[in-house]
C-alpha cells in the first residue's frame, strides 16, 4: 500500500470508535460558535489595543514601531547602522537580530498605509499600526479552527474548544492587541501548518504544493520564530514519499521554488547590506560594540542544568506563555498556573495513552498522525527557543513558540480527549467550559490590564 493510500485512508478513519452516535452538535452550530468566538476576540482585541498607552502596549512596542516610522519618513526599507554606546548596559537581555533586519514584509504594508492616513500625532499612529495586529487575528483563528477540523474529523466540539483556548489565553490576545512582529509571524505560520495538514491527509497534489509552498514563502518574510514549520514540512514530505524519490524530488523542487520566490529577495539584500543573509552575526558584532552588553550563559560557562537554576527559564516560560511577560508583568494568579500546570500534565499523559494503544496499528486514529506532526512542531520550537535563551538573550517569554500554538492546542485537546467520550451529555457538559474561559479572560482585562493600564497614566 502506498503512503498515498496510507494518508487517504487514515484521513477516513474514526477518531474514536464511536462512528454509531450522533454528534451533539451539528456542523452549523459549530461553526456558529466558532464565529461568535472569533467575533468576541476581535472586539476584545480591540477593546485592548484602544486602552494600552501607545508605545507601552506590550514587549518591544516602541522598537518595532521604529522601523515603521522609519520607513514613512524615508519611503524605503529601513536598514541597521549599529547601536547607541551602551544601549544594553545593564539589562538582562541582548538583542538576537536587530528589527531591521529580521524579515518583516508585513511592517511594509502597514508603513505604507500609515504614511498615507497618518497624522503628526504618533500615538494615533501608533493605533492605527495596531488594527493590523488586530485584524490579522481573527484570520488566524479561522485558520486554525480548519486545522482543528482535520485533526478531530469526528468530534465536533474539539475544534470549538481548540479555538476557545486561543482565544481566552490571555497573552495570546495581548499580541494581537498592539503592534509587534509576533502577530503577522503567527498568522503565516498557522497558515503554513494548515497547508502541511492538507498536504499529508490528501498528498503533496499540484494545488497542495502550491499552498504550501506560498505559505512558506510568506513564512520566510517574517520573524524567524515560525521557521520550525520547514523542517516539519520537509519531515513529512520525506515521510509521504520516501519510497517514490521522484515524486519525492519533484514536489520538493516545486515547494521549495515557490518559497523561495517569494522570500529570498529579503534575503538577498541583507547580503548585499550586511554581508549576513539572516543578520545574527552583524547583530552580535553591533552589541558587542555597544559596550556594557550582558555575555550569553554558555559563553559566561554554565552548563545547561546552571542555566536553568540561575533563570528560572522554564517556570517563566511557562508562566508566559499563558499570560504575562517579563518578570512579574500581568502574570495570572499562582493558582491558574497550578491549574493550568495539571491540565498539561493530563494532556501529556493521555497522548501517552493514546500513542500505546495506536501502536498495534497506525491507522487505528485518524487524528494520531497529525498529532504527531504537531508534537514535532512545537516541541522544536521550544528547543529552538531554549538554545537561544542559553547561548544569546536569555530570554523569558512564552510568545516566542506562539507560531506553534496551534500544535500546542491540538496537542492539549487531542491528550485530554483520550480520557472522554466526546458526544452525548459529556459533550453538552463540556460547552459549559465555553462562557467559564470567556469570564476567566474578562476577569484578566479587569483585575491585570486595566490596572496596568491606570499605572501609566
Amino acid at each position: 500500500m502506498s503512503n498515498e493510500s496510507v494518508g487517504a485512508l487514515a484521513s477516513r478513519a474514526t477518531f474514536v470508535r464511536s462512528h454509531a452516535v450522533k454528534p451533539t452538535i451539528s456542523a452549523t452550530t459549530q461553526q456558529r460558535l466558532v464565529i461568535a468566538l472569533i467575533l468576541w476576540a476581535t472586539l476584545n482585541a480591540l477593546l485592548w489595543s484602544f486602552v494600552r498607552i501607545p508605545g507601552a502596549g506590550g514587549p518591544d512596542e516602541e522598537s518595532h514601531y521604529g522601523v515603521v516610522r522609519t520607513m514613512v519618513q524615508t519611503g524605503s526599507l529601513a536598514e541597521f547602522d549599529g547601536y547607541d554606546p551602551g544601549a544594553f548596559a545593564g539589562l538582562s537581555v541582548r538583542a538576537p537580530v536587530a528589527h531591521e533586519i529580521i524579515p518583516n514584509a508585513y511592517a511594509i504594508l502597514v508603513a505604507a498605509v500609515v504614511g498615507f492616513v497618518g497624522l503628526e500625532d504618533e500615538h494615533v499612529n501608533i493605533h492605527i499600526a495596531r488594527l493590523f495586529s488586530v485584524a490579522i487575528y481573527p484570520m488566524t483563528l479561522w485558520i486554525a479552527f480548519l486545522v482543528f477540523r482535520r485533526i478531530f474529523m469526528d468530534m465536533r466540539l474539539a475544534p470549538v474548544l481548540g479555538v476557545a483556548m486561543m482565544t481566552t489565553v490571555p497573552m495570546f490576545t495581548l499580541i494581537h492587541s498592539y503592534y509587534n512582529n509576533d502577530a503577522p509571524a503567527i498568522a503565516v505560520s498557522t497558515l503554513a501548518i494548515y497547508a502541511l495538514i492538507r498536504a499529508n491527509q490528501h498528498g503533496f497534489t499540484q494545488r497542495n504544493c502550491l499552498l504550501l509552498g506560498a505559505s512558506l514563502g510568506l513564512v520566510g518574510l517574517h520573524k524567524y520564530t515560525g521557521f520550525i514549520v520547514f523542517p516539519g514540512a520537509a519531515v513529512v514530505l520525506v515521510w509521504r514519499h520516501w519510497r517514490q524519490p521522484t515524486q519525492l524530488i519533484r514536489a520538493g523542487v516545486v515547494v521549495l521554488g515557490i518559497a523561495a520566490a517569494i522570500s529570498s529577495w529579503w534575503y538577498i539584500r541583507n547580503w548585499s547590506l550586511y554581508g549576513d543573509p539572516v543578520g545574527i552575526a552583524v547583530t552580535q558584532a553591533a552589541v558587542d560594540v555597544s559596550g556594557g552588553a550582558p555575555v550569553p550563559p554558555r559563553t559566561r560557562g554554565l552548563n545547561v542544568v546552571e542555566f536553568l537554576q540561575e533563570s528560572s527559564w522554564i517556570g517563566e516560560n511557562f508562566a508566559t506563555t499563558w499570560a504575562g511577560y517579563g518578570l512579574e508583568k500581568l502574570k495570572i494568579p499562582g493558582a491558574a498556573y497550578i491549574v493550568l500546570s495539571g491540565l498539561v500534565v493530563a494532556a501529556a499523559l493521555g497522548l501517552a495513552v493514546r500513542a500505546m494503544r495506536a501502536r498495534t496499528t497506525f491507522l487505528r486514529s485518524a487524528a494520531l498522525p497529525p498529532l504527531i506532526i504537531m508534537a514535532l512542531l512545537h516541541l522544536g520550537l521550544w528547543m529552538v527557543s531554549f538554545w537561544s535563551s542559553y547561548t544569546v538573550d536569555v530570554a523569558l517569554n512564552g510568545r516566542y513558540v506562539f507560531p506553534t500554538y496551534v500544535p500546542f492546542a491540538a496537542l492539549m485537546l487531542g491528550g485530554l480527549s483520550t480520557f472522554a467520550a466526546w458526544h452525548g451529555r459529556v459533550e453538552a457538559a463540556l460547552l459549559l467550559c465555553l462562557p467559564i474561559m470567556l469570564a476567566a479572560s474578562g476577569s484578566y482585562f479587569v483585575h491585570e490590564l486595566l490596572p496596568d493600564v491606570l499605572a501609566f497614566t
